[in-house]
């Protein structure tokens, strides 16, 4: 199911808006283009490969030191307690009558299924349609039933600390340097789309290739909900999960800079140095 097991941005074209393809399948120069540019279609121009490591490197780069500055901290502390307050002001929503409903025609469709051992082929076709059609309808009031559920749903603290919000961006940090098809998803609800396109970049005489992304941690927190709680000292997982899909939840800010744009510049100097210190570390 995962196109790209072994890198961890998987960017869309700043030209077309369509996802980038991964070419050149050797680790060492995995590089992603866009389809339609390469081929001339569609209008886009964003043409050329860009080394998958350098973009997973300057996205990292840059997400890693934003997201334990204290203003941040601060700002997403802040923004947590404002949708778990207004998570508690909302009232819960009855399911009572929804789940009366499902049970009764649950009843239906059984009565119904059980008689079509006993009919002819004359009548089958008719019962066949209805019951295929009660069973839709079923599907749909037991999906908003859990819709209604989800709603009813209240985290199990009124409030976080920032002790709390560092905690659980140590366990992202932990996931981001673990398992690759598990971290991707981490970064991709941390920033969302990662935007490849050309621009100019101060230095350079001709337009060079960045990575556009914003920065949002609300969402990136509900990634700890499917790792069980964190430690007892601080908030359980539930309330990352809750604060990012309550449909009842106030609609977040976005907490960090509006906006990063990364230049995916080769850089030698700093290539030779970490291959040194690489190096250095083995002997």
């Amino acid at each position: 199911m995962d196109l790209y097991p072994k890198v961890l941005v998987r960017p869309t074209c700043g030209g077309c808006g369509n996802p980038m393809i991964l070419g050149r399948s050797d680790d060492k120069y995995q590089g992603f283009f866009c389809f339609n540019a390469n081929n001339g279609i569609h209008g886009c121009t964003n043409r050329g490969y860009k080394s998958a490591r350098i973009i997973d490197e300057a996205v990292l780069r840059t997400i890693m030191p934003t997201l334990f500055t204290d203003a941040f901290i601060a700002d997403l502390t802040a923004e947590v307690n404002k949708r778990l307050a207004s998570i508690a002001r909302q009232p819960i929503p009855s399911t009572k009558k929804l789940e009366q409903e499902i049970a009764n025609e649950d009843r239906q469709l059984k009565r119904l299924t059980d008689r079509l051992a006993k009919l002819d082929d004359t009548h089958l076709d008719a019962v066949l349609a209805k019951a295929e059609e009660m069973g839709r309808l079923l599907a749909a009031k037991r999906e908003q039933l859990k819709e209604l559920q989800q709603a009813g749903r209240r985290p199990t603290v009124r409030s976080v600390t920032e002790k709390d919000i560092v905690a659980a961006l140590g366990k992202l940090r932990e996931l981001l340097q673990g398992d690759m098809g598990v971290a991707a998803q981490v970064l991709k609800a941390l920033v969302g789309d990662v935007i490849l396109q050309k621009q100019h970049v101060d230095g350079y005489e001709n337009p060079q290739m960045v990575a556009r992304f914003t920065i949002n941690a609300v969402p990136a927190l509900a990634v700890l909900d499917r790792g069980g709680p964190t430690n007892r000292d601080v908030a359980p997982a539930l309330v990352w999960d809750s604060i990012h899909s309550s449909p009842t939840a106030e609609p977040a800010t976005r907490p960090g800079p509006a906006e990063a744009i990364v230049p995916l510049i080769y850089d030698r100097r700093a290539a030779a140095r970490k291959a040194a210190k690489k190096r250095d570390g083995a002997t």
